[in-house]
């Protein structure tokens, strides 16, 4: 069997891990269905900079499940059952903006979100890209690279609330949003 195949659950969607409060893996099952009472996601995410300093932003698909149209520098999704957090990253990078590669990935900080599917532990990376991105048109509408500061104007509206979050953490060393 493939490793494709075995992150495959019965009703055809990706098989995920949820986790309790500690970030330890208890369960399985659907990404697209509940997580158990009491435990949370996964989702891992990179911001990817220029070396200029400037962050890839990106406007995601109208198609998208959540915050359809938004820009965001969030590049990622759900980490899959087994997988571990900077799998997932690297995974993500190379299906959303085709970077086969990404020498000098990092963990930037990992922290507890509420998003549109319910409670999940988020780890961000952060990646200086060595190349152009090639994006997939089904993910992504647009990107370019900007600087951080101008992407939290109102330029680019609407943004998805915890890429806001990771830039001001990140580079504009602000504090959190409540």
């Amino acid at each position: 069997m493939s490793s494709h195949a075995a992150q495959r659950v019965p009703d055809g969607g990706e098989r995920v891990d949820f986790v309790d409060p500690g970030d330890r893996v208890v369960a399985g099952g659907s990404r697209d269905g509940p997580a158990p009472h009491g435990l949370l996601r996964r989702y891992a995410a990179t911001v990817c900079t220029d070396h200029a300093g400037r962050v890839l932003l990106y406007r995601r698909s109208s198609r998208a499940r959540a915050y359809p149209a938004h820009y965001d520098v969030l590049i990622g999704g759900a980490v899959r059952a087994g997988e571990e957090y900077r799998t997932a990253a690297l995974r993500e990078l190379r299906e959303e903006l085709g970077y086969e590669t990404a020498c000098g990935l990092t963990e930037a900080y990992r922290h507890r979100v509420d998003d549109p599917h319910g409670a999940a532990f988020l780890t961000v990376h952060q990646w200086r890209a060595d190349r152009a991105p090639r994006p997939d048109p089904g993910e992504i509408a647009w990107c370019g690279f900007v600087a951080p500061a101008t992407v939290l104007g109102d330029r680019y509206a609407p943004l998805v609330p915890t890429g806001a979050e990771a830039l001001r953490r990140l580079f504009l060393h602000a504090p959190r949003s409540p």
